[in-house]
């Protein structure tokens, strides 16, 4: 007596007429023949309800379905175990579609598994779906990769000339000019270091986006860096009529290994930034140990200005390439937006984090944090 000629009649016509597949295989058998298969179960595979009767399931199987899926059914099976698996299957014309199988054990009063109970959807259209959709992203990792090397090869063709432009201004202003002369050639010079930076910005992009940049691990001495960091732009602020003064901790190790170069890129571009939207007031860069081991140095490092400040419904775009908070602010203060962007990137490369706060009209924090190896950690691993 089949499972079906058990039940009530009205359980067999709504199982048969449900939207989805529904399959019965015999457990007690050996070959794990089909005892019972619905209507959508026909109209999916093409196969009859008498064609399919008798047959183990791997008459939907073919050429490209995954022999991986296919050991990881059987094995389930084999354990009595119920599973959800996506699987390749054909219909009778030999079309694919994939399936998504649900299927259970059922067990007697003693525990024996007389049934596994299949469910099937059909979810081609899905996959098929996500399949251009990887095609998509493919194609356009591709295209911006292919757009990165672009950029970087051009800015390499830039550079060159752009640094013999600065050489030649450079001898120009040693002879002797007119105050007029000597207006020009300085807006010459700062537009080419504008046009540098830009330059330079870009290059770094192009090599964090193809995975290019590297980060070093090299001994250097902290407080000697930040000095000299501060010295390079004291002037600027001078110029600005703004004070900038620095506070460091005075746990902070004599010796660090790490990557001074990068530090010195997230700082140079924190602190520029800082003098730049400022007008009045100070910058500030303060100089926090915050974990010491044998092992590591966590410092952090704070650059506070009281300048224009950031609206509080643009700070998340703030490290987005070629983004400042307002294009007014462009127009007025120049730069390219990719500093912030670049400091983002190094510090993820260094295991590191940033994170901003400001208020419009009143200033900007930026909170740099930073892991350096302790000198017991290089001696440890020397």
């Amino acid at each position: 007596m089949s499972l079906f000629n058990q039940l009530p009649m009205q359980w067999e016509f709504i199982i048969s007429k449900l939207k989805s597949s529904v399959t019965v295989v015999d457990a007690t058998s050996p070959d794990l023949p089909l005892m019972y298969v619905n209507e959508h179960f026909t109209w999916l595979t093409g196969y009859t309800y008498e064609e399919s009767i008798g047959r183990n399931c791997r008459f939907l199987q073919g050429t490209d379905t995954d022999p991986e899926t296919v050991l990881y059914i059987r094995e389930a099976l084999s354990k009595r175990q119920s599973i959800k698996v996506e699987v390749l299957n054909y219909t009778k014309s030999g079309q694919k579609f994939w399936n998504e199988l649900n299927i259970d054990p059922i067990f007697n009063e003693s525990g024996e598994c007389l049934y596994f109970v299949g469910i099937q959807y059909d979810i081609s259209e899905r996959k098929y779906a996500e399949q251009q959709l990887q095609t998509a992203a493919t194609s356009a990792e591709k295209t911006s990769r292919g757009q990165l090397e672009f950029i970087g090869k051009l800015n390499h063709e830039l550079r060159t000339p752009l640094n013999g432009i600065m050489g030649m201004i450079e001898l120009a202003g040693m002879g002797d000019m007119t105050d007029e002369q000597k207006e020009y050639l300085e807006l010459a010079r700062q537009s080419g270091e504008a046009l540098l930076n830009i330059v330079n910005n870009s290059l770094d992009i192009a090599k964090l986006g193809r995975g290019k940049m590297g980060i070093e691990y090299i001994e250097f001495q902290p407080i000697k860096l930040i000095q000299q960091i501060m010295k390079t732009y004291e002037p600027a602020a001078m110029n600005k009529q703004i004070r900038i003064l620095c506070h460091a901790d005075l746990n902070i190790p004599d010796v660090l290994w790490g990557d001074p170069l990068r530090l010195r890129q997230v700082l140079d571009n924190l602190l520029s930034n800082a003098i730049k939207f400022t007008e009045r007031g100070e910058v500030q860069l303060q100089v926090d140990v915050t974990e010491h081991s044998h092992e590591q140095t966590m410092i952090t490092f704070l650059v506070r200005d009281t300048g224009i400040g950031i609206p509080s419904d643009q700070i998340g775009q703030l490290f987005e390439a070629f983004t400042q908070s307002d294009i007014s602010h462009a127009r007025r203060f120049g730069g390219s937006g990719l500093g912030l962007t670049i400091c983002k990137e190094l510090l993820g490369l260094m295991n590191g984090s940033i994170t901003v706060e400001s208020v419009e009209g009143k200033g900007t924090e930026f909170c740099v944090t930073i892991p350096f190896l302790s000198g017991q950690s290089i001696l440890n691993t020397g």
